[in-house]
C-alpha cells in the first residue's frame, strides 16, 4: 500500500529507509516535489502560523491543480509514480514531507494520482486540499 507520513513522523517509524520515499526538493526525488515557482508562491502568500491558514492558502492559489498539471505534464514523475504504485503491492511504502496531518501537502495529492492511473492502494490520514 501506498502511505503518506510527515517528516518528523517518519523519524519515528520503525520501516526500512528504502520504504520511505522523500518528495521534497533535495531528497532525491525532485520530479515528486512542487515546483520551485509553486513553492515560493505558497510560502509568500502564507503565513504558515497555523494549518487553518496554511489549507486556506493552499486552495486560494490553486494549490491542487496547478500541482496536478506539474505532475500529468512531466514523464518522469509519472514514470516514478507508476513504479512505485506496483511496488506498493508486495510492501507498504510511505511518501515523506514536511507537513503533518492537519496541513496540506502535495504528497497526498501524489497518491491520489497513484491510486487513479495506476489503481494503487493508498491510505491518506491527513488532511485533504
Amino acid at each position: 500500500m501506498l502511505r503518506e507520513i510527515g517528516l518528523t513522523a517518519s523519524r519515528k517509524l520503525s520501516v526500512s529507509k528504502v520504504r520511505l520515499i522523500y518528495v521534497a526538493h533535495n531528497r532525491g526525488n525532485n520530479e515528486l516535489a512542487p515546483s520551485e515557482e509553486l513553492l515560493k508562491e505558497f510560502k509568500q502568500k502564507s503565513s504558515r502560523d497555523t494549518a487553518e491558514a496554511h489549507n486556506k492558502t493552499f486552495k486560494e492559489i490553486n494549490y491542487e491543480q496547478r500541482f496536478r498539471k506539474e505532475i500529468m505534464s512531466n514523464p518522469a514523475a509519472l514514470s516514478k509514480l507508476a513504479k512505485l504504485s506496483n511496488e506498493s503491492k508486495e510492501k507498504d511504502i510511505y511518501l515523506v514531507c514536511y507537513e503533518g496531518p492537519s496541513k496540506a501537502c502535495h504528497r497526498r495529492i501524489l497518491l491520489r494520482i497513484c491510486e487513479e492511473l495506476f489503481g494503487a492502494m493508498v491510505q491518506i490520514d491527513g488532511v485533504e486540499p
